[in-house]
């Protein structure tokens, strides 16, 4: 019986999740789509304290190939990319504020708001940004989305 791909994606981070953090990454995410007629399997890593470099990328990569040819887990041919979070990542908890402390953000409540993240309350969850000059707080139970940008200024 072949796995749906949500399925397939499930199984992909309980087999490669102790292999990125045995090479000292996390597992941000785990993607198995079709796209342009072709499926992609797409893994992201992240590193804690550093950014995530081409070599790194590369042999998540390589044991992460062999891992997934020796359980042949994924019928027919597909594609393996292994990537970083990019400049743009998701801020997906309050940690992920308060690691990106002082960064500029987008954050989607009832409104858009780009802003410096310049405190965070990990108790209360209250997030404070710069926004053209100005505080102003959300919680991160209102956020519908969020993520950093690049400073063009």
């Amino acid at each position: 019986m072949s796995l749906s791909p949500k399925e397939i994606e499930k199984r992909v981070v309980e087999l490669t999740k102790p292999i990125v953090e045995h090479l000292g990454l996390e597992l941000f995410d785990v993607k198995y789509k079709l796209q342009s007629g072709k499926w992609l399997l797409t893994i992201i890593i992240d590193k804690k304290d550093d950014y995530v470099s081409t070599r790194d990328c590369e042999l998540v990569s390589y044991e992460i190939e062999k891992k997934l040819d020796h359980e042949d887990l994924i019928p027919g041919r597909y594609f393996l990319e292994v990537s970083s979070p990019g400049l743009d990542r998701p801020l997906r908890s309050i940690e992920d504020f308060k690691r990106f402390q002082g960064n500029f953000a987008k954050v989607k409540t009832t409104k858009t708001i780009r802003g410096y993240i310049k405190d965070v309350n990990s108790e209360t969850g209250d997030i404070i940004l710069e926004s053209d000059g100005k505080e102003v707080t959300v919680n991160f139970k209102d956020l519908k989305s969020a993520n950093l940008e690049v400073d063009m200024f």
